[in-house]
């Protein structure tokens, strides 16, 4: 005589699997989103870097261009 209860436990194990899967899919999903979260820290903190060096770089032009017309002065007051 078959088992009367055998087609539930095989559609139970089905379910187990499924959520096994499910479960495993749920993982990589939060991995991609840690990768995606890492990614964007990271081009905030390069976005950040580099508006400092920009920064940097307009004053040390602005600098120059004072010292340039410095130079220039001192250079037409010559003549």
């Amino acid at each position: 005589m078959a088992d009367p209860f055998r087609p539930v436990f095989e559609a139970l194990k089905q379910v187990a699997d499924g959520l096994i899967m499910a479960n495993q899919g749920i993982i990589a999903a939060n991995e991609g989103i840690k990768t995606l979260v890492n990614a964007v820290l990271s081009a905030r903190e390069e976005h950040e870097d580099l508006r400092k060096t920009v920064h940097r770089v307009e004053s040390l032009v602005i600098a120059q261009g004072h010292d340039l017309r410095a130079l220039r002065d001192r250079l037409d007051s010559r003549e």
